[in-house]
């Protein structure tokens, strides 16, 4: 995975795990649990793996060593950052942490600033 492709991939993930993190604060985390892609589940991608987790009651530092585990296996640098990536949108769900605290999060792990996601994700960043 180049920079660009790691660009897109985040960006099309941060919509997800945003959408997510909202629908679960305001509905519970039942309601998000019929977006769950059973598939990658089945394929350990790390957000659908460790949501089925948290939505099976697992304690976070299970799932916070599960996730590691196959995250320290990935090789390229790109792909590794977003799927760590990815297990703090898990985890941060899992904590009830608010979406725009979760968003700070995730994009710490970027050299993306605040101020370019802040205009792609206007709707969502507004109260």
């Amino acid at each position: 995975m180049n920079r660009n492709e790691f660009i897109k991939a985040y960006h099309d993930f941060i919509d997800t795990a945003l959408g997510t993190a909202l629908k679960a604060r305001r509905e519970g985390l039942l309601a998000i649990e019929r977006d769950l892609d059973q598939k990658k589940a089945d394929e350990r991608d790390i957000f659908h793996y460790g949501m089925r987790f948290v939505f099976d009651g697992i304690v976070p530092e299970i799932i916070d060593k599960i996730l590691s585990n196959i995250i320290e296996q990935e090789k390229d640098e790109y792909s590794h950052r977003l799927k760590i990536i990815q297990k703090e949108a898990v985890m941060g769900i899992q904590q009830g942490t608010n979406y725009k605290m979760l968003h700070y999060v995730l994009n710490s792990y970027t050299d993306l600033t605040i101020a370019d996601e802040s205009t792609r994700f206007g709707m969502i960043m507004v109260d």
